[in-house]
């Protein structure tokens, strides 16, 4: 055994197992670009967990070669084919194949990015891609971004492993801003010490859950999280949002953040984000935009107006492996003020010592990957007009499945966005037109009626097609449509670079069939 352990630690194993690394690349190739029947697993889940259900690790080793077959045979036989053209169902689509060589190059140089002593280079290009999304954003100039990259007293933003913990860490710096000496005194000695009666987080009812858990996290509760609901295209609504802060103030709440989404991850809109940095400035409370869906448009110039006033946010979550089309997991948390992240300081003696320009200083995590790699090689690889062409192609993908699914009579589209989501539904025309009437004239009861068929319908539809596996859309509920109660849509993403109108036209009609034998 301890011979079989040296050789993986061995340069010299790699040659000798040269047969095994082509077949691991065959694999690899395979998985990439061949074009499989199945764009969801046939498996059944229930079944398939017995299959790993083996309670002991196991006690000796096993030969590369062997491993590598165990891996083909349980892991990739049963993966979701994400890659697949007509899986379009969720963010996760087909990647460029030099991201399995970027991660390759991650694993290789394993960097821990807590520390210059264990991330030399890569401190400095975490710190260049920090910079480089700030100034899509923030625009600010030259100047001051070079003095931010040569200083080791502040920082741009962290990488993070994804909106959920960009979040968390947005959240947490708004706290100790708003209010100083949290970190140490604790909630309810301020709330003794300023007369509050409580705290409260504002968003629309589309923001993403992790902001909940954010505030589960962080002690305030889920409960702190002041929900305002969306008008018809999905967005905040104002006037309702004016009424909960007067509201809010008068019971001598102290609110915390108000939330601006920049492509909800359900129906991917964007709220008005200038109205919502003005009423936050003159609130003077925290403006947090969460853009981890849609942020990646600051790219290009022709998408920037959809996000005007984002240039207002205190700080903005960005995903790197939703529509920067790099591996899981990579995000971003950026903050308008370099002095920000000082809420967050924290250092110890042998590690992330004051004024070291240690990234680990103002990180909630501790060791972290090289995942800013990922982006970086990107961004040399492709550059601006690079993804300009890939998100000019998700536009003109999800145009064509808006004009599908409109031409025909027995599908309703219920949203449309500009990042690339909609939602529609299968409605058969006469169930539609009985639905439609019954809300034009007030008959509520009908509508009720007819909107909760077509809810089983579309529910049992997407079961079925997900069942079969030849294609993948999913699902959600929405309360902002003109029917009443909630109406179940199905939902698809259109940012999957090997989807095309064919595609399209024929996970439509397979709906279609599933939908007329229901």
């Amino acid at each position: 055994m301890e011979e079989l352990l040296k050789t993986y630690f061995s340069a010299q194993d790699l040659d000798e197992n040269a047969a095994s690394l082509q077949q691991a690349l065959q694999l690899i190739r395979e998985w990439l670009f061949v074009d499989k029947r199945h764009a969801y697993p046939p498996d059944d889940f229930e079944s398939l967990k017995k299959a790993f259900n083996t309670p002991a690790m196991p006690q000796d080793g096993s030969a590369f070669p062997a491993v590598l077959d165990a891996l083909q045979q349980q892991v990739f036989a049963h993966s979701v084919p994400v890659n697949h053209p007509k899986y379009i169902g969720h963010m996760t689509q087909a990647l460029p194949w030099v991201s399995v060589l970027v991660e390759s190059f991650i694993a290789t140089l394993n960097q821990n990015q807590v520390k210059i002593e264990t991330a030399y280079s890569s401190t400095l290009i975490e710190k260049q891609v920090l910079g480089w999304m700030h100034r899509q954003i923030y625009r600010f100039d030259d100047a001051f971004y070079r003095d931010s990259f040569e200083s080791n007293e502040s920082t741009l933003g962290n990488m993070v492993n994804g909106g959920t913990m960009g979040n968390l860490t947005a959240l947490s710096v708004a706290l100790e801003s708003q209010m100083p000496g949290l970190r140490k005194k604790g909630f309810l000695t301020l709330l003794r010490e300023k007369d509050y009666t409580g705290f409260a987080v504002i968003a629309s009812a589309r923001v993403h859950y992790s902001v909940k858990k954010s505030l589960a996290t962080l002690g305030l509760g889920e409960d702190a999280l002041c929900v305002i609901p969306t008008d018809e295209n999905n967005r905040i609504r104002l006037d309702v949002l004016e009424e909960r802060i007067a509201e809010l103030k008068q019971r001598k709440v102290k609110i915390l953040a108000l939330i601006g989404v920049a492509g909800t991850t359900e129906t991917g809109s964007i709220d008005p984000l200038e109205e919502l940095g003005r009423i936050a400035q003159r609130e003077d409370i925290w403006f947090h935009v969460d853009a981890a869906w849609g942020g990646a448009l600051l790219l290009a110039e022709k998408y920037r107006d959809m996000f005007h006033g984002v240039e207002m946010a205190d700080s903005v979550v960005i995903d790197g492996h939703k529509l920067f089309w790099v591996t899981m997991a990579q995000g971003m948390v950026l903050f308008k003020s370099d002095k920000s992240l000082n809420h967050l300081l924290h250092t110890a003696n042998y590690i992330i010592r004051k004024s070291s320009g240690d990234l680990g200083r103002t990180s909630l995590e501790g060791s972290r990957r090289f995942d800013a790699l990922k982006l970086w090689f990107s961004f040399k690889l492709f550059g601006l007009k690079g993804y300009e062409a890939l998100l000019d192609r998700c536009q003109a993908l999800a145009a064509n499945m808006r004009e599908l699914v409109m031409d025909d009579p027995d599908f309703e589209l219920i949203t449309c966005s500009d990042t690339f989501i909609l939602t529609y539904r299968y409605a058969p025309r006469e169930l539609q037109a009985r639905l439609k009437d019954s809300v034009r004239t007030g008959d509520r009861e009908n509508a009720v009626r007819c909107n909760e068929t077509l809810n089983r319908l579309n529910t049992a539809l997407q079961d079925e097609q997900k069942r079969r596996g030849l294609s993948f859309v999913s699902r959600t509920l929405l309360e902002s449509t003109p029917y009443p109660g909630q109406t179940t849509v199905l939902r698809v993403v259109l940012t999957n670079m090997l989807t095309t109108q064919e595609d399209l036209k024929e996970i439509l009609a397979e709906q279609k069939e599933i939908g007329a034998g229901l």
